[in-house]
């Protein structure tokens, strides 16, 4: 059985929770899903408390999944990039301005709600584990992504090589490749509002027939309160599927099972 969650964004506690109650983990936040497989869409760090508690908990449970025949597979999201561009590239200028003042890396990433704590916390194992999540995964029918975007096609035309090209960014020391992926990883709701086509488009292209994405919260998408989002977003003639509970917010989130 595969799980998904959304966007954790730092919310540990809740985190913890949510997989407790889907039977996955035990009291002591071990893994107790047996064989079952558990995706995260991405954005574990920033505006929640303790960002680099989650990256350790999923690294954790990657080893402890593995050993009981299970799996956890983490995607990579556009804060993840944001928060490595911080860490590998503090003092150099990014692309965005405001106020007419370039912000760098580390001021752009404040500005998104960076947590100072996670920065002082984050060690080089931490930054080569999210420099390792791939960008997109396919379970069977189902394309699991972070951002509810079309930009993946501008780093390849298969799931394999938008995978490699963007790690390869990654793994560069070019601000400029770096600042590139991260403004085409902010954009959102390419599939809103009269976009079944390009998500069909793009489904077709990476050979699914559905996408499962977080970024966008549902709340905001729906205009209600986070603490009334409790089940995913299905549009778009019903091709995609929106996780993002907004945990950060208050939301009480859910674990989504792909049946």
């Amino acid at each position: 059985m595969d799980y998904v969650v959304g966007d954790v964004h730092g919310c540990l506690p809740a985190l913890v929770a949510l997989l407790q109650r889907a039977g996955l983990l035990g009291p002591r936040a071990e893994w107790t899903g047996g064989e079952a497989r558990l995706w995260l869409l991405g954005d574990y760090t920033d505006r929640g408390p303790d960002g680099v508690g989650v990256i350790e908990l999923l690294m954790r449970l990657e080893e402890q999944a593995y050993r009981a025949g299970g799996a956890v597979h983490a995607l990579l999201g556009n804060h993840d990039v944001l928060l490595l561009e911080a860490y590998h590239f503090p003092d150099e200028p990014s692309g965005f301005r405001h106020d007419g003042i370039t912000l760098t890396f580390r001021e752009l990433w404040l500005r998104a709600r960076g947590q100072p704590a996670d920065l002082e916390r984050l060690r080089p194992e931490h930054a080569e584990w999210l420099a390792h999540r791939p960008a997109l995964a396919r379970v069977e029918g189902t394309l699991l992504m972070h951002a509810d975007s079309d930009f993946y096609l501008e780093y390849g035309s298969s799931l394999g090589e938008i995978n490699a090209n963007i790690r390869a960014v990654l793994h560069s020391r070019d601000p400029v490749r770096w600042d590139r992926l991260e403004e085409r990883f902010a954009s959102r709701m390419a599939f809103w509002n009269g976009g079944a086509p390009k998500a069909r488009g793009l489904l077709a292209l990476l050979g699914a027939g559905r996408l499962v994405h977080g970024h966008t919260p549902i709340y905001s998408v729906l205009e209600r309160h986070p603490e009334e989002v409790r089940e995913p977003l299905v549009y778009a003639e019903g091709l995609c599927v929106n996780l993002d509970h907004c945990l950060y917010q208050g939301g009480p989130g859910f674990v989504y099972r792909l049946d």
